[in-house]
C-alpha cells in the first residue's frame, strides 16, 4: 500500500467515519475512496489539493466533535494545545506529504496504466495470471459492495484457463454476481452439475444467481460495476484467445446497464437466498408440505431432534440477537417435521466425518442459528432417533464415507434438501461469513430430476452404506455403549 492510501486508511479507523459519508462530504464515490486506501490509487493531481484540504476540514471536524484531540496528538505525535483550525492544517500536511511521496514513488509505467481507458492480453501466461490473481485481489479490494454480470458459463471457461478454482481469503464485503450457465450443450449433464456444486462450496462466501445464457452467452463479457468491463474472445476449441479490458468508469457503467437487463426472471436457475425469504415467502411451508425426502447434511444433524430442543433454540436464538420472528420460524419448523418424521419417507444423507465431528462436538446449525449441543442433549437426541425410526421405517441412513473423497472439506459445505419438486441448498459457510448466501433455491425441473438421480447414483457407490431400521438398532445395540464414551470424553 503507499503512503497516502495507509495515511487514508489510518484517518478513517481513527475518526470512525462511514465511507458513505466522507464520500458525500468530498464529492467523490465510495469506490474512489477505497481505491484511495486500498488499491495504490491516488486523487487526480489538478484535484488533489482540492480533496485533501476538504478530507482535512473533515478528519479535523471529527476528532474534536468527539473530544479525541489528545489522543490524536499523542498517536500523531504534535504538541498540544492544538485548536480546530491548527488540526486541520497538521493533516492537510500531511496528507500532502504522503500524497507527493506516493506520486513520486509512481512509475512511468504504473502511470500510464492507471491512466489507461483499454487493455488487451494477448498471450496465454498473461490472460491466466489476470484471471487467476489479479482479477480476485481487485474483486476483494472493492468499496463496500462487489456487484459483477458475467454472460459466460464459468464451468466452460475456467477449465480452459487449465488452473484450479482459486480461493482468496474471505473478502469483507459482500460479492454479487448475476452469471450465464448453459445447460443445453453440455454432454455429460452430471459432471455439469457436480461442477456446479463444486463452485457454489468452494466459493462459498460469494452470492451466485445463475441464469440460463442461452439468449447472451455470445457476448462473452464480465462487467464488474464501478471498476471494469471485460470482454473475451474465444478460438474454435471455446478457450480464451484475447482480453479486452475496459477501466472507464462511465463506459463501464454504461455496458453494466446495457446487459443487466438481459438477466430476467424467468430465465433463473438457482437463486441466492436468506432465511426470511424462504419462509416469509411460503417457500418452506410448500417445500415440507411434501413426504418424501433427500437430504443431505454436510454438518451436523439438526433433524430428528426431540421436542423439548425446540424452547432451547429459541433461547440460543434470542442470545445470538436474532428477533422474534426467528422464534416463530423455530416453533414453525419444529411442528412441521414433527409431522413429516411420522410417517414420512426420509433418505438422510450423512459424511462419516460430519457424523464423527457432531458426536464429538455436538454442533448444529438450526437456520441461522448456531447451537452446541451438550452431552446429554446428544444422548437424548441418539435416543430420540431410534424411537422414531422404530415407529417410521421409511426413515433411512446412507453413510458416505467422505475420508477417500479429495477436497472433501472444500467440496461439501453446501447441505441439500430435496423432495423431488423443490430443491435448495443451505450454505454453513454463511455462519462464519455474514456477506456470504444462506441458501440457494433451485428454479429449474430439470436440474431437480438430475440431482434427484444423482442421489440415486450416490446409493450405489462403494463409498456409500446404508443403514434402515433394523441395521440402525443393531449398531446401537453393538456400538452403543463405545458412542456413549466418545460422548463423556468430548464433554
Amino acid at each position: 500500500m503507499n503512503a497516502y492510501g495507509f495515511l487514508l486508511k489510518k484517518l478513517i479507523r481513527f475518526t470512525n467515519i462511514k465511507l458513505t459519508n466522507l464520500a458525500e462530504i468530498v464529492g467523490y464515490d465510495t469506490s474512489y475512496i477505497s481505491k484511495w486506501c486500498n488499491k495504490d490509487k491516488l486523487p487526480a493531481a489538478k484535484a488533489a489539493s482540492s480533496v485533501n484540504k476538504c478530507l482535512a476540514d473533515v478528519f479535523a471536524g471529527e476528532i474534536f466533535a468527539q473530544g479525541e484531540e489528545a489522543l490524536f496528538a499523542r498517536d500523531f505525535k504534535i504538541e498540544e494545545p492544538i485548536d480546530e483550525e491548527q488540526l486541520a492544517d497538521f493533516i492537510l500536511q500531511i496528507l500532502k506529504a504522503a500524497y507527493k511521496e506516493s506520486y513520486d514513488n509512481t512509475t512511468d509505467t504504473t502511470r500510464a496504466v492507471a491512466s489507461s481507458q483499454h487493455r488487451l492480453l494477448l498471450w496465454e501466461p498473461d490472460i491466466k495470471a489476470f484471471f487467476k490473481t489479479e482479477l480476485p485481489q481487485l474483486v476483494r479490494q472493492m468499496g463496500e459492495s462487489c456487484h459483477i454480470l458475467c454472460t459466460m458459463d464459468i464451468c466452460s471457461f475456467l477449465p480452459n484457463l487449465s488452473f484450479e478454482y482459486q480461493c482468496m481469503d474471505l473478502p469483507d464485503i459482500p460479492i454479487y454476481i448475476q452469471m450465464g450457465i448453459n445447460l443445453h450443450q453440455c454432454e455429460k449433464q452430471m459432471d455439469y452439475i457436480f461442477q456446479l456444486y463444486y463452485l457454489l462450496n468452494h466459493y462459498h462466501y460469494i452470492n451466485f444467481d445463475f441464469y440460463d445464457n442461452h439468449t447472451i452467452n455470445l457476448m462473452n463479457m464480465l462487467v464488474i460495476k464501478d471498476c471494469m468491463a471485460i470482454q473475451c474472445s474465444l478460438d474454435k476449441d471455446h478457450s480464451i484467445s484475447v482480453v479486452s479490458i475496459i477501466t472507464d468508469i462511465t463506459q463501464v457503467n454504461e455496458i453494466y446497464e446495457k446487459i443487466a437487463p438481459e438477466f430476467t426472471p424467468n430465465t433463473l436457475l438457482i437463486h441466492s437466498a436468506n432465511s426470511e425469504e424462504l419462509f416469509y415467502n411460503g417457500y418452506r411451508t410448500e417445500f415440507y408440505a411434501h413426504n418424501n425426502f433427500q437430504i443431505l447434511l454436510t454438518h451436523g444433524f439438526e433433524f430428528l431432534l426431540p421436542p423439548e430442543m425446540n424452547s432451547r433454540l429459541n433461547q440460543s436464538a434470542r442470545e445470538q440477537g436474532f428477533s422474534e420472528n426467528m422464534g416463530h420460524l423455530i416453533t414453525h419448523l419444529g411442528i412441521t417435521w414433527e409431522e413429516i418424521f411420522e410417517k414420512g419417507c426420509i433418505e438422510f444423507y450423512l459424511l462419516k466425518t460430519s457424523l464423527m465431528q457432531y458426536i464429538s462436538d455436538g454442533t448444529i446449525y438450526f437456520t441461522d442459528i448456531v447451537y452446541h449441543m451438550s452431552k446429554d442433549e446428544r444422548k437424548s437426541h441418539l435416543k430420540h432417533v431410534i424411537e422414531l425410526i422404530q415407529k417410521n421405517p421409511n426413515i433411512r441412513f446412507y453413510i458416505i464415507d467422505d475420508e477417500f473423497v479429495p477436497n472433501s472439506a472444500d467440496l461439501f459445505r453446501m447441505s441439500v434438501y430435496n423432495n423431488k419438486k423443490k430443491l435448495f441448498l443451505k450454505n454453513t459457510g454463511h455462519h462464519s461469513n455474514p456477506h456470504s448466501p444462506a441458501f440457494y433455491t433451485i428454479q429449474n425441473n430439470i436440474l431437480i430430476r438430475d440431482i434427484s438421480q444423482y442421489f440415486e447414483k450416490i446409493q450405489t457407490s462403494p463409498l456409500c452404506n446404508i443403514y434402515e431400521k433394523d441395521d440402525i438398532l443393531r449398531f446401537n445395540e453393538k456400538y452403543g455403549t463405545l458412542i456413549e464414551r466418545m460422548l463423556s470424553v468430548s464433554e
